[in-house]
């Protein structure tokens, strides 16, 4: 490089150089000048301070620190929760009142065999059933109960729906289910005390023709030193074929349902019709040969029926007699209603 090129290079690094550091020194002065400002500000307002030696600016509630926001938003959000749990749980009390007295009028009206519903299921009418009027006679003396049927009463009468009433039929099968299943778990765990037992069956056909097997359970228990003989219904079982084998098939589907060991099983008690007592093809024998300590024993009434219905038939005009009464059950049995 010649020597006059060489010195208009170092000229030019010069001046940028220079350039540079004029920039810099007026970043420098314009922040020094505010930090003046700001200790200046500060230091007057601590001016009127006697108690302390530094003090900060005054903030409003818009400079609160962050941490301190969350907080308060935390405080109030629990206050919210808190007031919002405690109006559940006495909402909850107040349905669980309710619920006991729906509960007692449904053991009430099961164990003495009355019906539930009526004509209507209006609150108020008297033609409304034996629940719903035995709920509206505790509401005079339970406030809880009363305050309850006038909301639902109310609704009734805008025609409008009330999500959870607890009055409907479909809520009063649900309730006797729940009942009959907790009766089912304490005849069970009694009967799984007094380990062996004896087993009732009996059929009958309903109002829809249907046949239902009656399951009943038989067994002994001890208190007080006292032996006392229990009956305990516990099924019913709908029955399409009356064969003994079926019947017998039956029996043991339904103990093994229940979880009763056909090991325990000791006696059975069944008509003394043929598919039951035969001695062939009788349900009583298929039961044997699975057990042979199931001890078969007819019923004594139906044997007293059998009597009399082989002593009627020796007689021609009580045969011509029933043979008529029968044709006309028939008749109207099998008729369409009008």
């Amino acid at each position: 490089m010649r020597p006059h090129e060489q010195k208009c290079r170092v000229n030019e690094n010069f001046k940028f150089d220079r350039k540079i550091d004029l920039e810099m020194d007026e970043v420098i002065l314009h922040d020094s000048n505010e930090s003046e400002v700001s200790n200046s500000s500060a230091f007057h307002q601590s001016s009127d301070a006697s108690d302390c030696d530094f003090d900060f600016p005054e903030s409003n509630e818009n400079q609160l620190p962050t941490h301190t926001k969350n907080f308060a938003l935390i405080s109030e959000i629990q206050n919210i929760i808190s007031r919002h749990k405690s109006g559940y749980e006495k909402r909850k009390e107040r349905q669980k009142r309710n619920e006991e007295s729906f509960r007692d009028v449904i053991l009430f009206l099961a164990e003495c065999g009355f019906t539930f519903r009526g004509v209507t299921h209006l609150i108020g009418d008297s033609n409304n059933g034996n629940f719903l009027g035995l709920l509206e006679l505790l509401s005079h003396y339970d406030p809880l109960l009363e305050e309850h049927l006038k909301n639902v009463k109310q609704t009734q009468i805008e025609k409008q729906r009330l999500q959870v009433h607890y009055l409907s039929p479909d809520i009063q099968n649900e309730f006797i289910s729940c009942c009959a299943d907790y009766l089912k778990t304490c005849i069970l765990k009694e009967r799984e005390t007094m380990k062996y037992y004896s087993l009732i069956v009996d059929a009958t056909p309903d109002s829809a023709h249907i046949e239902q097997t009656t399951f009943i359970l038989r067994y002994v228990t001890i208190k007080s030193n006292k032996f006392k003989i229990m009956e305990r219904f516990f099924a019913f079982v709908d029955c399409n074929k009356k064969t003994g084998e079926y019947i017998a098939n039956l029996i043991l589907e339904t103990l093994q349902r229940y979880n009763i060991p056909i090991s325990d099983y000791r006696a059975q008690g069944y008509d003394n019709g043929s598919n039951m007592s035969g001695s062939y093809k009788g349900a009583q024998v298929h039961i044997l040969q699975i057990n042979s300590l199931t001890v078969f024993s007819p019923r004594a009434c139906y044997s007293l029926n059998l009597c009399g219905v082989h002593a009627a038939e020796s007689c021609i005009h009580v045969v011509r007699f029933f043979g008529t009464i029968q044709k006309l059950y028939n008749i109207f049995s099998s008729s369409p209603q009008r």
